[in-house]
């Protein structure tokens, strides 16, 4: 895996929630997140649920769905999957400095027509998860 540099905000790009200061709330409102339902705690996140999926990462699961009833188990189960894969960034070389627990980073998979990484991004100390296309 290659190093991520730490960030104090959510990645940009891919419908990713932009480079500002909006809760996740006000980023709910704007359509550029959503919630996530699933109460699940990650081992890999810390233990922690992801409360906040951006629309781009859960709009490329959801089309992975075999059928339009099955696009929420499916998007959900698919994210399970994905996260169980993630790292704390603070673990790769080069980012030794970095907060622990603050962001989660998985390495590129197929994810529709593209290979992409996913970032798993905590909001503030033990604040919620939010999952999303890396820059």
């Amino acid at each position: 895996m290659t190093p991520h540099p730490r960030m104090t905000h959510h990645p940009p790009g891919d419908g990713a929630p932009p480079d500002d200061a909006r809760s996740p709330e006000r980023l709910v409102a704007t359509g550029m997140l959503r919630r996530h339902a699933d109460p699940s705690r990650h081992p890999s996140l810390g233990h922690s649920p992801i409360a906040y999926v951006s629309t781009a990462l859960w709009a490329e699961l959801t089309a992975l769905a075999i059928a339009p009833s099955a696009a929420e188990a499916t998007a959900t189960a698919l994210l399970h999957a994905i996260a169980a894969q993630a790292v704390d960034a603070a673990l790769a070389p080069g980012n030794e400095r970095a907060p622990r627990d603050d962001l989660y980073v998985t390495d590129p998979a197929h994810i529709g027509a593209h290979r992409r990484a996913v970032w798993f991004q905590r909001s503030g100390p033990h604040g919620p998860i939010t999952a999303a296309f890396a820059p």
